[in-house]
């Protein structure tokens, strides 16, 4: 057989270089078929071997562009509208919000198109030069004027972030009155019962290819989300919307969200007429603050959630404080009539938490805070649920599957079980809100069936102490052991903040608490006296504090 001297095959690695004709088609040496070259044999056959065709290839599309300037943030808005529109329906769907709640959100993020409308269409430059520079980012603005984050001061339009679509769902549910607070938002989340974890998974592939990875990182999340970031997007979205639109935002539904605490505490119901008197005593609104009280007010002891919280714990340590002292009440119809065992309340609660833990199955929102420790001591199930949720939550199924892809079943449907007796592990139960109830109805008569009566000693004796005497205060969170530090934790959890930030919340109100006490003391000595007082003075500034330890007062 002649061979031909020519380039290198290519086809799998090949190199070969000699060829050779078979029914007017070129092979290498090697057998591989040449695509593109044909040989066309001559009728006559004049001891010509053909002519070469070239063939061309065929014209294939190119691959969804990467869109720059003003079409990338033109989708990214539609991208960000997407996503708002699938939290607000997964908020009315699957967690019973009322209908309307769809209705607010979407006339609250049409307040704000205008101004992203005029951000887009205001530059008269091209769209391939200067306007590729514009910079987006999802931390907090800095100085320069070039760098965009959302600000509610700022006199430049920022682009919204992935929190602050969370952050205006609540500000739409406060509006509507619904009796819900940040720690429930934050624990959809963690949850994954709304979408923010790989958002862009519930965004059609057409459109998150297209959007440059600058607009991309402001809506994927590499870390895990902290509470305090929702506080802090959600004040400063209200601050916004009061200063930029004059919204009224109501105050908090406290009447239901009080009971609701109360109950996950574990409390007697004593403890709500105490935080009616302390919120009358300390004129607390429940509101967030307003644009001219945004700097004075700006701190988290002053969200509206941490407000309801300091209250339930002052009143619980003057009703049923946690140390051993003896008080007496006056009469058995005090709301101090009554001792808690707290020891029994840290057990009690100690066993509900634990119901909630990974026990046969994982939950989404234990899997999504498990790290590599936590791997080694999980059992086979919980393996085969943690993988199960990996795959739900990180594989990109838009994509077709490889050749291989067959081989390795990722889903345990897919495999059948070993034997009839063997079905596969167990698949992980919902948590519905009936159950949840009546693990707390349980939990609350767990704890209450141990009240007991305390003695009562009429009259005007002073030697015995009164309910609320030798009240102990905690200024540090390092000043809290036992079962006060607890209390404090779980009181911090359902405030959505740290431990710490609690604290220092609860140490400021009952400072303001005594110096209206003192107040009060010092006005009625003095009015006993025959001498007018002035109190134009009483509203100080509640933020200073004094030094020392814990005090009892």
């Amino acid at each position: 057989m002649d061979y031909v001297t020519r380039g290198v095959c290519g086809q799998e690695g090949c190199r070969e270089r000699r060829y050779y004709i078979d029914n007017g088609l070129w092979y290498c040496r090697r057998g591989h078929l040449q695509e593109g070259v044909q040989v066309a044999e001559d009728g006559d056959d004049f001891g010509n071997l053909g002519k070469i065709h070239r063939v061309k290839k065929e014209i294939r599309e190119k691959s969804t562009k990467t869109l720059h300037g003003r079409p990338a943030w033109t989708l990214f808005l539609q991208i960000y509208q997407l996503i708002l529109w699938k939290q607000s329906h997964a908020l009315v769907h699957d967690h019973g919000f009322p209908q309307e709640l769809e209705i607010v959100v979407r006339d609250l993020w049409a307040l704000r198109l205008p101004d992203y409308r005029l951000k887009i269409t205001e530059s008269n430059e091209d769209e391939d030069g200067d306007t590729d520079r514009e910079v987006f980012s999802s931390q907090a603005a800095q100085s320069d004027d070039s760098e965009v984050g959302f600000k509610p001061n700022s006199r430049f339009v920022e682009w919204p972030r992935l929190i602050d679509a969370v952050a205006l769902c609540y500000l739409a549910a406060l509006l509507m009155r619904v009796p819900v607070c940040v720690n429930d938002f934050y624990d959809m989340i963690m949850q994954q019962q709304i979408p923010f974890t790989r958002v862009l998974a519930n965004v059609p592939p057409e459109m998150r290819e297209k959007l440059p990875p600058e607009l991309t990182g402001i809506l994927e999340s590499n870390k895990l989300p902290e509470v305090e970031h929702l506080h802090k997007a959600v004040q400063a979205l209200s601050l916004f919307y009061q200063r930029r639109f004059e919204v009224v935002l109501p105050p908090l539904n406290w009447p239901i969200l009080l009971f609701r605490h109360i109950k996950r505490l574990a409390l007697p119901i004593e403890v709500y007429d105490a935080v009616k008197a302390l919120k009358s005593l300390l004129d607390v609104t429940f509101e967030y603050p307003k644009p001219k009280a945004a700097i004075e007010r700006k701190k988290s002891h002053h969200y509206p959630d941490v407000e309801l919280i300091v209250l339930i714990i002052i009143s619980t340590k003057l009703l049923f404080p946690f140390d051993d002292v003896k008080r007496y009440p006056t009469t058995n119809k005090e709301p101090a009539a009554q001792t808690m065992d707290w020891s029994r309340w840290a057990i009690a609660q100690t066993a509900f938490e634990s119901d909630s833990h990974f026990k046969k199955n994982i939950g989404k929102d234990a899997a999504i805070r498990i790290t590599d420790s936590d791997v080694l001591n999980m059992s086979t199930d919980q393996l085969d649920h943690y993988m199960d949720w990996y795959a739900d939550s990180w594989l990109d199924t838009s994509a077709p599957p490889g050749r291989l892809a067959e081989l390795f079943p990722i889903q345990r449907g897919d495999i059948q079980p070993s034997s009839a007796t063997d079905p596969g592990p167990p698949s992980a139960p919902g948590v519905t809100p009936d159950a949840i109830q009546k693990k707390l109805d349980t939990l609350l008569h767990e704890v209450m069936q141990d009240a007991k009566p305390r003695r009562v000693i009429p009259g005007d004796n002073e030697e015995p102490k009164r309910p609320g005497e030798v009240y102990r205060r905690y200024r540090w969170e390092s000043q809290l052991s036992g079962t006060a530090r607890t209390f404090y934790e779980m009181a911090a959890q359902l405030a959505a903040v740290p431990l710490k930030t609690l604290v220092r919340a609860v140490t400021l109100a009952e400072y303001q608490i005594a110096r209206r006490d003192e107040k009060r003391q010092h006005r009625e000595f003095f009015e006993n006296q025959g001498v007018e007082v002035d109190d134009s003075d009483a509203d100080q500034n509640i933020e200073t504090e004094d030094s020392g330890d814990d005090q009892e007062y």
